[in-house]
């Protein structure tokens, strides 16, 4: 029992490392968000201080969520999963990306929208008004496609070599 909890917890963090290490790159591509002032604000709000400083400690934490997300789902759809005719890698991927995927479309809106402000870091001066929302949910949506673009394409050619190599 814990050599299963132990590999679900090991595949977890090690995708987590990974992915968080590619979060440096979405970064930088996610940084034309920072245009808009009410991100800003944001950023200057969280803990330790200053915006830029900020930015860069705290754009690698959803894409470690989703990493541990998915390398957990990864681990367990492999154990849990009937065989089928595709890949086990191709399909365990797929259940790491929508489970991941789902989980930070609700955990990080929640997170920023309500459970930031009344925990008394108000980030928005507008009081949450519908262009924030669309502003946080639309971030969020451009980030993780840079997270689940890369990993469905590793889980297609994982799961090819995976159906080449035979039984």
């Amino acid at each position: 029992m814990f050599d299963n909890l132990f590999s679900v917890l090991f595949t977890a963090a090690h995708f987590a490392l990974l992915i968080g290490i590619y979060g440096l790159f979405i970064g930088v591509c996610w940084s034309p968000f920072l245009t808009a002032g009410r991100l800003r604000d944001l950023f200057a709000v969280l803990p330790p201080s200053g915006w830029r400083v900020n930015y860069v400690l705290w754009i690698l934490l959803p894409a470690l969520v989703w990493g541990f997300l998915f390398g957990g789902t990864l681990s367990v759809s492999l154990d849990v999963r009937p065989p089928t005719q595709a890949s086990e890698i191709y399909v365990a991927g797929i259940d790491g990306i929508v489970v991941a995927t789902l989980i930070s479309l609700l955990l990080w809106p929640f997170l920023l929208l309500y459970v930031l402000p009344r925990s008394g870091l108000d980030w928005d001066p507008n009081e949450y008004a519908p262009k924030t929302i669309v502003l946080v949910v639309g971030s969020l949506i451009w980030y993780l496609a840079f997270l689940a673009g890369p990993a469905y394409i590793l889980s297609i050619f994982a799961g090819f070599g995976d159906v080449m190599a035979g039984p």
